[in-house]
């Protein structure tokens, strides 16, 4: 603790570093990136830290992976059917979870879309307004009103972020097992 603030110790070689980094990458979401772009180096006594934080910065910068199509869809179909579940809902428990879940996968979706690096908690809330200002606020009003019972604007705002791609996916949605 440091204060009323707990500190968190990160020790990596560069080599460790790059397999969790490289795992993380390919997710398009990488704490472990954004902590080196963003934290303190509080030592670096063969400049490996220096060279961790610059490639770090340079990797934030090229952006985020490409979407596939198929993740697309994928993300699409999902969505389409967590406001089905939505529009048939009248437990107020499941509307919870159905609103909450509808309101992250929005949130990944408008970042995916416009090929952002994702986010948890704070930072798909930084990464989202970083592109559309004012988005998680007006998220987050839209879910007060559904979770009591009002998913009007709700629905308006994840339709706004599923026409960026395509919209409402069920009709010719398809996927095989191996």
């Amino acid at each position: 603790m440091h204060g009323q603030w707990p500190v968190e110790l990160f020790v990596h070689t560069g080599e460790s570093w790059r397999v969790f980094v490289e795992r993380e990458i390919s997710k398009r979401r990488s704490l472990l990136l954004w902590m080196c772009v963003a934290g303190v180096l509080l030592f670096d006594r063969d400049g490996v830290g220096e060279e961790i934080a610059a490639e770090a910065q340079a990797l934030v910068a090229a952006g985020a992976p490409k979407a596939t199509s198929v993740e697309l869809e994928d993300r699409r179909y999902a969505i389409t059917g967590l406001l089905d579940d939505l529009a048939g809902c009248d437990d107020r428990g499941e509307r919870l979870f159905i609103v909450s879940e509808l309101a992250r996968r929005a949130a990944e979706l408008m970042l995916t879309v416009n090929g952002c690096w994702l986010g948890g908690g704070k930072w798909l809330a930084r990464h989202v307004d970083a592109i559309e200002p004012g988005f998680s606020g007006r998220l987050n009003e839209s879910v007060r009103d559904a979770l009591a019972g009002r998913e009007a604007e709700l629905v308006s705002v994840v339709d706004g972020v599923l026409g960026r791609c395509g919209g409402r996916l069920w009709v010719g949605y398809r996927r095989g097992g191996d």
